[in-house]
This record gives structure tokens, C-alpha cells and sequence, in this order.
């Protein structure tokens, strides 16, 4: 507002404008409150324009925040939802399991464990498998074994070996050796041409006087089981384990030479279920529907170098067990087949026929048996220092 239209409102409140001046500063004086009116209103939408924008903003910020919160609550819940229903899966397959593997005399547990643990002893010379098995949700089970061989009078730890089963399929089995890879050894089959510098008797020379030694006997013709364990009757060593004539045996011939896999039994025998009789037994009853049962079994005696008759037999039932459970045997040999059938069939028509024999003992004193002329080769495998003991 410039000084000439403030004096001209002090005049007109002072009367001293014409009545024309005050028509004209009347009509200004109207204009300036429309103009105003107009101002006014303008302030007020823009306003209420603000606070509706901010209102709406608002709204979006609660509605963002009540879909996260939505989403976060969808997602918990459906993560608890997969929890519940993975652990009731858990516990119904858990009983299923039980149920499956714990069932029956004897149960599948036990019988799998044996199928296991007999097909390395009667494939690995001198290994013995100590384990046990674990029932798992999902109708799954896995066995565990420590693996073990005789040198002298004391049982080494060699490796140990784990297989998965899911109910009766096996998966291949995992073995870890302590040395970094398991030496196989070779027993040379009666007949066969032998190998310049293949025997290891110069080895035995130069071990020294306190040690004992495992050696892998080959034998220039086949020998019943009682008649070879007579050999040893009075030698200061130990059998421990027989390799058998199966049929797949000869190296000359190149057909069943991609087949072979040595097959023998251990000199303390696979026991198994069906052979050990109740000795005594007592039932204590814990509720009205369920009972304790304790008892004693007892196994076939043998005799230390002798019982043939009784040691062939439980060879032959170990290879039928296998036979009854081939897809678990042929698994446990690391996915290889043991023709075990035609192997029983062999058997049936020659007998059991020992060519080869794993000993432990005095270094020495296995060093006498270089004079044996039915002694065909010799192959050292693990020695150590002194720990025998006479039995």
C-alpha cells in the first residue's frame, strides 16, 4: 500500500474527500475485499489440499505397514506350520521305523547287521567288523562298524565303515582305512604258475626277534578243513582266517578273473542267529501288558584244530544267509557281485576245499615254515612289536 492511497483513507475518514473521491476510493476499497475473499479462499483449499495429502500419506503408511505385518504373520505362520507337520512326520516315521526294524526273531536290525558284518569277514582276509545299528526317522537305518585284524594276540583297528539303509534297500557302504587304502593280498591257487621274488620270505629274515607278524599262506594243493588246522596243532602261531575254493578262484581263467573276490571263513566262526540254543531264561513282568525276558545263550563248541564238519556248515549257512540277502551282500562289498549261488553250487559239488590260510604269530617261528613243501607262497601284511602270548 504506497503513501497517496494511505492518505487518501486518513481523508476519507476525516471527510474531507469530494463526493466523487469517495465514489472512486469506495469502489477501490471493494475491490480490495474481493480480491482478499479471493485470497482467502485460495489459502484455504491449499489447506485443506495439505491436510488431505497428509492425511492420504498417512493412510498409505499404516497400510504399508499393516501388509508387512500381514506378511511377516503369513510367513511365521507358515513357518510354524511346516515345523508342526515336519515334526509329526518325524514321530509317525520314528514308530514306522521302530516298527519295521525292530520287529520279529530276529529283527531286521539284527539280521541286516549280520548280512553286513559276515560278508566283509568272508571277503577281507583277517578283518572283522564290530558295530552296531541306528534306527532314524523316515524309515531309514544306518550301521556302524569298527574294523578290526589280528596281529599277535592283539585285535588292531584298521578302519571302520558306515551304511545307510531305507527299509530293506541298501545304499554303498563308506570305509575309511587307517592306512589310506586297504592292501589287499592274493592267495596263489594250487596249479598256478608262481612269480620270481613274489614271496616274502627274505622279509621274515630280516624282521627282527620280538615281533609278530600276519602271513597270507598259499598252499600247493587243497586240504580238508581238519586236515590243515592239524598242521598248526603244534606250532607256535595262530590260524585266523581260511580262503575256500568257490569256483572263482583260478586266475588262469580270464573269465571269472573280473569276477573274483576271495572268499573264506574266519577261524572263530560267524555265529548266527539261529545257531545259539537257550541256555536258561526268566520273565519278570513290569506292567499287565508288558514283560522283561532274560535269559543265556550259548554257541556251538569247536575244537581249537579241529570240528571240521561243524566249521564247514556254519560257512555254508553264512553263504546261504547271503544268498537270501544278495542285493545287501553284493552293497556291502562296495557294489560288486559275490555270484554267491554259483559259489554254493561249487561248494555242493566238491566240498570245502582250503588253498590258502591267514596265520599270526612269532616272526620266527612263521619264518620255519619256508621247509614246508606244501607251503606254495608267503605274503607279509601288518607286523608289530612283540604282544604274543601261548595259548
Amino acid at each position: 500500500m504506497n503513501e497517496e492511497f494511505k492518505k487518501k483513507l486518513k481523508d476519507y475518514k476525516d471527510g474531507k474527500l469530494t463526493e466523487d473521491e469517495v465514489n472512486e476510493l469506495e469502489k477501490e476499497l471493494e475491490k480490495l475485499e474481493i480480491y482478499q475473499s479471493v485470497i482467502d479462499e485460495d489459502l484455504q483449499d491449499s489447506s485443506h489440499r495439505t491436510n488431505r495429502e497428509n492425511s492420504e500419506l498417512q493412510d498409505e503408511k499404516r497400510q504399508g505397514m499393516i501388509l508387512r505385518r500381514g506378511k511377516w504373520k503369513a510367513r511365521i505362520q507358515n513357518a510354524l506350520t511346516a515345523i508342526f507337520i515336519l515334526f509329526v512326520l518325524t514321530v509317525i516315521t520314528s514308530i514306522l521305523s521302530n516298527v519295521f526294524y525292530f520287529t520279529g526273531s530276529p529283527d531286521r536290525s539284527e539280521t541286516y547287521r549280520d548280512v553286513v558284518e559276515s560278508t566283509i569277514a568272508i571277503t577281507h582276509p583277517n578283518i572283522r567288523a564290530r558295530g552296531g545299528a541306528e534306527v532314524n526317522p523316515f524309515l531309514t537305518m544306518k550301521i556302524e562298524a569298527d574294523l578290526y585284524k589280528q596281529v599277535g594276540s592283539e585285535l588292531l583297528k584298521t578302519g571302520d565303515m558306515r551304511m545307510n539303509f531305507m527299509l530293506g534297500n541298501a545304499g554303498y557302504p563308506d570305509y575309511e582305512w587307517l592306512s589310506g587304502q586297504y592292501n589287499t593280498y592274493a592267495f596263489l591257487y594250487p596249479g598256478a604258475a608262481k612269480v620270481e621274488g613274489d614271496n616274502d620270505w627274505d622279509k621274515l629274515e630280516i624282521l627282527p626277534e620280538g615281533s609278530v607278524v600276519e602271513a597270507y599262506l598259499s598252499f600247493s594243493r587243497f586240504f580238508e578243513t581238519d586236515e590243515i588246522l592239524q598242521k598248526f596243532k603244534d606250532r607256535d602261531m595262530k590260524p585266523v582266517w581260511l580262503a575256500v575254493d568257490t569256483g572263482f578262484d583260478d586266475y588262469s581263467d580270464e573269465d571269472k578273473l573280473s569276477m573274483h573276490y576271495p572268499v573264506g571263513f574266519p577261524y572263530q566262526p560267524l555265529w548266527h542267529h539261529n545257531d545259539w540254543t537257550d541256555k536258561e531264561q526268566t520273565e519278570e513282568k513290569k506292567w499287565p501288558f508288558w514283560k522283561k525276558v532274560m535269559g543265556s545263550a550259548e554257541a556251538p563248541s569247536v575244537e581249537p584244530y579241529g570240528s571240521g564238519e561243524t566249521r564247514n556248515k556254519n560257512f555254508v549257512d553264512t553263504l546261504l544267509l547271503l544268498d537270501k540277502y544278495e542285493d545287501i551282500s553284493n552293497r556291502a562289498v562296495a557294489g560288486g557281485k559275490l555270484n554267491i549261488t554259483e559259489r554254493l553250487e561249487f561248494i555242493d559239488k566238491h566240498g570245502v576245499r582250503i588253498y590258502g590260510m591267514v596265520v599270526t604269530g612269532p616272526s620266527k617261528e612263521i619264518l620255519k615254515l619256508r621247509e614246508e613243501d606244501w607251503i606254495s607262497k608267503i605274503q607279509t601284511g601288518e607286523a608289530r612289536l612283540w604282544n604274543w602270548y601261548n595259548y
